[in-house]
């Protein structure tokens, strides 16, 4: 189990940095392609479907990290009850 916690961190972390160079790279596109006013309309408050794409791309690292970290508080729990 203790395995898998470590598996699900070093997934969630790999993924979370590839999305964001990704992420990066699509501004740095937009930038030179439209200026900075493509990069202002792209990261506008009101451009939503901007985020939601944003935060599907984010969401299977930050879930993996995040699963990681139960796992890894079930294992501390179980290993304190059996004391």
């Amino acid at each position: 189990m203790k395995t898998w916690a470590t598996v699900l961190k070093v997934f969630g972390y790999v993924w979370c940095v590839l999305a964001g160079l990704l992420i990066l790279t699509g501004i740095v596109g937009v930038w030179m392609s439209e200026g900075f006013s493509g990069v202002q309309r792209l990261l506008s408050p009101f451009n939503i479907s901007n985020w939601i794409v944003t935060i599907i791309t984010l969401a299977p690292g930050i879930g993996a990290i995040m699963w990681a970290d139960k796992i890894k508080e079930k294992i501390n729990f179980t290993t304190q009850n059996r004391d």
